[in-house]
């Protein structure tokens, strides 16, 4: 098949899934916040961030699993290697992380006085699914590095599919009968379940008896964690600067100021998943790339797929000064949260159309084996919202929020791209020398 045929199909499952989902999340959102009232709904997304950002402590190894077993000149004997390594890996971070988000959100329902109101026996229960979900939710994360890194992007949406109806239609037609978060995180928990149970028969086809199996090789080990680790920083950050917001607004704020402030992240966020999506089905493709023949088309894919992103980052800016208000009343239906969100969604617009620009070059370096330059980027970007944050939300409430994010990434995105250019040449003259 050829590469433009590969990334059309795999980007293809990826977009389906995605856009199924998108449509879901719009629904359950408006659903969600009229069943359970703006103050609830907002404790239930501070809670339900940490499985997320649970997920983004796993050193970066799914995606040193993927770029290995993507490799054109890996043997059998490697591929075992590394799926083995991974699975133990997974399964003793796992365990640690399941303990530790036990450990933070007692102290933090405990301590923060937007839990006041909730019932002691509810926050408990809720606290103890979380930690299940977190530890068999990473355990997913092993496996479905096996579909990306195999381009069946078809059996890696599964996920999406079960985990995402669940976290969004299920959710939204269970809240309607009780509006417990305890009750919704264990609807939530069930599909995370019933995942494993799926990608445990898929994995186990293809890597059969004792080689299913985990099993920790030191050498292997530490090819997995030297990429994983440099990848793991940015992706920290990444996960960071998409969640500082709600605890910034829930300590300085309000609980009801992460629910203006979450609705138009949202949108931005499914708009930016569109472009992650691409870049998801382009990483393995690119990593295969890497050689003197066809690293041109390499190249010639990327600023394709660059140009394209642009112009969609136009066209929503454009949308969003034009019939954003509008928009948001159909889908709400709340008066107040909308005239809060509208000017929020209007800044957040350009800081989308920055970011959007960096999925297919942070995926490119990694493929290039420079997982840290993205990194630090991604480290940069953090720190600098993170500092302008403590100045702009005092003075601007959620506003303060949405320009911080917006002129951090001014300060990082551009010279990322830049910088991200160079090294592509450098690596083209390489190979051809």
């Amino acid at each position: 098949m050829s590469i433009k045929s590969s990334l059309i199909k795999n980007t293809g499952f990826n977009l389906a899934s995605y856009l199924y989902l998108l449509l879901a999340s719009f629904f359950s959102i408006s659903v969600l916040l009229g069943n359970l009232g703006r103050d609830l709904f907002g404790v239930y997304l501070f809670l339900g961030s940490f499985i997320p950002l649970a997920a983004v402590f796993d050193l970066g190894i799914s995606n040193a699993v993927v770029r290995r077993l993507s490799l054109p000149d890996i043997t059998k004997d490697e591929r075992v290697s590394a799926w083995k390594t991974s699975f133990s890996l997974f399964i003793w971070i796992g365990a640690a992380l399941s303990v530790i988000v036990f450990g933070i959100l007692m102290y933090l329902t405990r301590t923060l006085p937007m839990f006041a109101n909730i019932d002691i026996n509810t926050l408990n229960w809720t606290i103890l699914i979380l930690s299940v979900t977190v530890f068999v939710n990473h355990i997913n994360s092993h496996f479905l590095s096996l579909p990306q890194a195999e381009q069946r992007f078809d059996i890696f949406n599964s996920k999406t599919l079960m985990v995402g109806s669940a976290n969004t239609i299920l959710s939204a037609i269970l809240s309607a009968y009780s509006p417990n978060i305890a009750f919704i995180f264990l609807l939530q928990f069930v599909f995370h379940l019933i995942t494993f149970i799926y990608m445990v028969s898929y994995s186990s086809k293809i890597f059969e008896g004792k080689n299913f199996l985990p099993g920790f090789k030191k050498a292997e080990g530490r090819i997995l964690i030297d990429f994983g680790l440099k990848n793991f920083v940015g992706t920290l950050a990444s996960q960071l600067e998409a969640q500082v917001s709600k605890y910034a607004l829930g300590s300085m704020v309000s609980a009801q100021a992460i629910t203006v402030y979450s609705i138009p992240q949202n949108i931005v966020a499914k708009g930016a998943g569109v472009v992650s999506q691409v870049a998801q089905a382009f990483f393995p493709l690119g990593t295969s790339l890497l050689e003197k023949d066809r690293i041109k088309k390499l190249g010639k894919t990327v600023v394709i797929l660059q140009t394209l992103t642009l112009l969609g980052g136009i066209i929503a800016v454009f949308l969003s000064f034009t019939i954003g208000k509008e928009f948001l009343m159909w889908w709400l239906k709340d008066a107040i949260v909308v005239e809060a969100a509208w000017p929020v969604l209007k800044i957040l617009s350009f800081y989308f159309v920055l970011n959007s620009l960096t999925p297919i070059p942070s995926v490119l370096l990694q493929s290039l084996n420079k997982p840290q330059i993205p990194s630090l980027f991604a480290v940069f970007t953090v720190v600098s919202e993170i500092i302008l944050m403590i100045i702009l939300v005092p003075l601007y409430q959620v506003q303060g929020a949405a320009l911080a994010a917006f002129f951090a990434s001014c300060i990082t995105v551009p010279t990322f791209l830049i910088i991200t250019w160079k090294l592509f040449r450098a690596e083209v003259a390489r190979l051809k020398a």
